[in-house]
């Protein structure tokens, strides 16, 4: 195979650690990815690269409510053994890395260029503290410049890492939809944090709700117990300290899925509606729903409820109709 061979990289910093994809300490999810990366030069701890990892990103334009939410998410999941990934972009990425840390929370920094050229350049202070309580990890070479291209790319190892992706605040063209649109692809969870949706922010999240496979959620909380339902963690106690994360050690972390759901009264109001032969659109769900529970829902609380039965593989969109599976 293409990375079975060795290359010699000149002037590599004696601090960055090399790591070939044969390596037993390279990450088994990111093996999973589509293409994955030959080599990962790494600073800081490589143990966390076979801790359980989400991902944290969005809009390098973040509002007060974005760092609200990410300052507060990330408070919430500080109680488990969870790992903050993100790429030390601006806003949320930048907000997302330091509420780790604040937290007592590790943290990798995904670099789209070399470790010697730190982007953006205010974050290199960022990037030091990382380095010493974290990991940065990056598929270039020390020298390689921060390239446009490269940042596309580089989202396919932050989602490749991590066993789910959470997406705050997001245009609609954002590598955050990026990250979220890997992530999907390589089977592991997404969410999402609504918000108001005249703002241009939330365009991306809407877009993501629409089309289905994204987990709207309002706490960290909810993420743990999504992640739980479809055992793709460690087990967390939901009951205990601080909205009940504290963790239950388990021997595999690895992505795995439990076909066993729990539903809310909507989604199985929903899932009664749509016919087991058949498909109907998203109107007829509506009114036969209205006629059913004498009153009208909002069309956005039905897309969300359709977006949670999508994404446990219940219902499925063809056509413009949905279809029970």
């Amino acid at each position: 195979m293409e990375w079975q061979y060795f290359l010699t990289y000149k002037n590599m910093d004696e601090n960055c650690m090399k790591l070939h994809i044969s390596d037993k300490r390279y990450p088994a999810l990111l093996k999973q990815i589509f293409s994955p990366p030959a080599v990962l030069f790494c600073k800081g701890n490589l143990e966390l690269l076979s801790s359980p990892c989400i991902s944290i990103v969005g809009t390098r334009r973040s509002s007060d409510y974005g760092e609200f939410m990410t300052r507060k998410i990330i408070n919430e999941l500080s109680a488990t053994s969870l790992t903050i990934v993100s790429g030390l972009a601006k806003g949320i990425d930048t907000i997302a890395h330091d509420a780790a840390m604040k937290n007592n929370m590790p943290t990798i920094a995904v670099l789209g260029s070399g470790m010697h050229n730190i982007y953006p350049q205010q974050n290199k202070g960022l990037a030091e503290q990382i380095k010493g309580k974290g990991l940065i990890i990056t598929e270039y070479e020390d020298e390689e410049t921060p390239q446009k291209c490269n940042f596309p790319k580089r989202n396919r190892i932050i989602s490749g890492l991590s066993i789910a992706t959470l997406v705050i605040e997001a245009p609609e063209k954002s590598g955050a939809l990026i990250t979220a649109k890997l992530a999907l692809e390589q089977g592991r969870e997404v969410f999402v944090i609504p918000g108001d949706a005249d703002e241009i922010n939330s365009m991306g999240i809407i877009k993501l709700l629409q089309r289905g496979g994204a987990y709207p959620i309002s706490s960290g909380k909810e993420i743990i117990d999504v992640l739980n339902e479809q055992s793709v963690l460690p087990c967390f106690d939901t009951q205990s300290k601080a909205s009940g994360l504290a963790r239950k050690p388990t021997a595999n972390p690895l992505f795995t899925r439990n076909l066993i759901h729990k539903f809310t009264q909507l989604e199985s109001k929903i899932l009664g509606i749509i016919p087991a032969h058949r498909g109907i659109n998203i109107d007829q769900i509506h009114q036969k729903l209205t006629d059913i529970i004498s009153q009208q829902i909002e069309i956005q609380k039905l897309l969300e409820a359709i977006s949670m039965l999508e994404l446990k593989r219940l219902i499925l969109l063809k056509g413009g109709k949905y279809y029970r599976k």
